[in-house]
């Protein structure tokens, strides 16, 4: 599987919708109070499974050079861009360069240049990548599937 074909699975399965909403539309008003709870009940499940897949799916990515991703800090997040594949679980990133517009609202435009030095991070065994020498847990994670940059203002 190519980096396109997996984020294009990944957009796939995002893109699914529930396949009963229109029949429980449809009943709704008519029904029991059983039979919503019953409908109810069968739509949390098909949501449940859903988010299962989508998770798999985000484990699944394969990054390529120039993939937008966000580092995530605890409760910072810096929008950066793949830089450099190593090997197929290990990548390096740098920081996109952003311009502040107003900190308190987090507004900023998130320029396509790079900054900074690479950051080295590893694909675990669990599906994360994770900065080299964290761990999973506790550590500074790297998301593929989002770019976004925000820097928490209660700290």
């Amino acid at each position: 599987m190519t980096s396109k074909e997996s984020f294009a699975a990944y957009e796939a399965v995002c893109n699914e919708k529930y396949p009963g909403i229109a029949s429980i539309k449809a009943a709704w008003k008519t029904a029991s109070e059983a039979e919503k709870d019953a409908m109810v009940k069968e739509k949390m499940k098909w949501d449940e499974e859903h988010d299962k897949r989508v998770r798999e799916a985000i484990r699944n990515l394969i990054p390529e050079i120039g993939v937008k991703c966000t580092v995530v800090y605890y409760s910072d997040k810096r929008a950066s861009t793949v830089s450099r594949i190593i090997s197929p679980c290990k990548i390096a990133v740098r920081h996109n360069e952003t311009v502040c517009n107003d900190w308190y609202a987090s507004d900023y435009d998130i320029l396509p240049e790079l900054e900074g030095g690479e950051m080295i991070f590893t694909k675990r065994r669990n599906g994360l990548w994770c900065m080299e020498g964290h761990s999973t847990r506790d550590g500074v994670l790297l998301m593929l599937h989002y770019h976004r940059h925000y820097i928490d203002p209660s700290f």
